[in-house]
């Protein structure tokens, strides 16, 4: 006990000089967004425009590759021929195809802050009529000249409305935490809270941590977001925190774009964040990492569509109409056992995923397909689920009560590993591999995976 107390007495000492002389500690890790653990971009539609590394537009797919000798956004037809170089960049973490040309966060170099090295990225735009490439925020004067801000994307989207919403990867140097920052911009300029309609604001549960006792929407221009400032009146601000995806009212089919990946721990005690799903005029469906909830609008009112229990997380969901594909990773019995494991042990996050089918009118839900540890999902719609685990791609027909395996690809690298991630569109798969050499994820497997 003597012992114990002394420790105490020593830290708290340590603590007070290290304030009093203003020193903060210096962790270049804090500045790692891209290599933290593996990740497979799911997403329903096979056609989307938007990814993490690779895009489907029009006939063609586009993706990050160095197969021609210089890494950059490549393109090529749906059979895999006619490749094309069309943009040198060292690295992307988003792309959107547009009607008016590419759009991506791109890597463009080392800069230092606080904390140390950090790879930037900027939102840098291909116009098709046009060869140079332009840089979003400096176009728009964003941040103000010597701001201490990082300017670090993480995400973007844009409305057809021509609202950009760019989620900015920042840190907190003397907390040593990671920040993921919402900022919107319209006609050249930044927004502020002003800007935006405060849609709703339930506090009906008892605030417990961040905001999933509680549902604050904000509206633009047809997108919502879930932030948790918008029953501040006194922050005017750019900055929405803690926003994990926006959805878009006015986009065919209703857009969800996920903005983060940050998403916390299903426990009673800890804190958690809420996304969309699915809304309309009248209600929105929400997910967190404790299951699915209605909002009904009209009535300000929560209510559970499906929970699960503890250490079972909700990670996705893919909306397939009339009932939602909801994607689980069953993790260690604690937050603390699972930051030990994760974080420090850097050991793979999930002992096991599972997938289900969810009714959203009665929340029924229905098991289809569990996976075993260092085993992930790849890919998933409404009649079909791809897996991965070892060098073994495995394909499913999901369309019944129960997933029957269809087929079995075999590959040359492994899949499931803190430094890979997957993408896919058009029926092709992507596996990259994050370099600690070149400091750039690189593609490593390009396979066929359709039919």
């Amino acid at each position: 006990m003597k012992f114990s107390r002394f420790i105490c007495i020593w830290l708290c000492f340590s603590l007070l000089i290290s304030i009093l002389s203003g020193c903060t500690s210096r962790n270049p890790d804090i500045n790692n967004f891209d290599n933290t653990g593996f990740f497979a971009n799911l997403k329903g539609d096979a056609t989307s425009p938007i990814g993490e590394k690779v895009a489907c537009y029009g006939e063609r797919i586009y993706y990050l590759s160095s197969e021609l000798g210089t890494q950059g956004i490549y393109s090529m037809n749906q059979q895999g021929e006619d490749i094309v170089l069309e943009i040198p960049v060292e690295d992307i973490r988003s792309i959107n195809v547009r009607d008016d040309g590419i759009y991506y966060a791109g890597f463009t170099g080392i800069e230092e802050n606080d904390s140390g090295p950090f790879r930037q990225f900027r939102l840098l735009i291909r116009k098709n009529d046009r060869t140079d490439i332009a840089d979003f925020l400096r176009d728009v004067g964003y941040p103000i000249p010597n701001t201490k801000f990082d300017s670090n994307v993480l995400d973007f989207y844009i409305s057809d409305n021509g609202v950009v919403v760019i989620c900015f990867a920042e840190v907190n140097h003397h907390m040593q935490a990671q920040l993921r920052e919402v900022v919107s911009f319209r006609n050249g300029r930044v927004l502020k809270m002003p800007d935006y309609k405060g849609e709703k604001f339930n506090p009906s549960i008892n605030y417990t941590g961040f905001n999933q006792s509680r549902v604050e929407i904000g509206q633009l221009d047809g997108l919502y977001f879930l932030p948790y400032y918008f029953s501040e009146p006194d922050y005017k601000g750019e900055f929405l925190s803690l926003c994990l995806s926006v959805i878009d009212l006015t986009a065919k089919d209703h857009v969800v774009k996920m903005l983060s990946d940050w998403l916390g721990y299903n426990d009673d005690s800890a804190d958690y964040l809420r996304w969309f799903c699915r809304g309309n005029s009248d209600e929105f469906i929400l997910a967190s990492v404790h299951g699915l909830e209605k909002y009904d609008l009209a009535t300000n009112t929560v209510s559970d569509i499906v929970t699960f229990d503890q250490p079972e997380n909700v990670y996705f969901q893919i909306d397939c109409g009339d009932n939602f594909l909801v994607f689980t990773e069953l993790l260690r019995k604690t937050y603390d056992l699972d930051y030990r494991y994760s974080n420090i042990l850097k050991q793979t996050r999930a002992l096991a995923e599972s997938l289900y089918r969810i009714d959203p009118e009665t929340g029924a839900k229905q098991l289809l397909l569990t996976l075993e540890y260092n085993n992930a999902f790849l890919y998933a719609d409404a009649n079909t689920a791809v897996t991965g685990g070892g060098k073994i791609i495995s394909i499913y027909d999901i369309s019944g009560d129960k997933a029957e395996l269809l087929r079995t690809i075999s590959i040359e690298h492994n899949i499931v590993d803190r430094a890979n991630k997957v993408d896919t569109a058009g029926g092709w798969l992507f596996l990259y591999r994050f370099n600690e050499q070149t400091q750039r994820d690189e593609l490593i497997e390009k396979v066929f995976i359709g039919s």
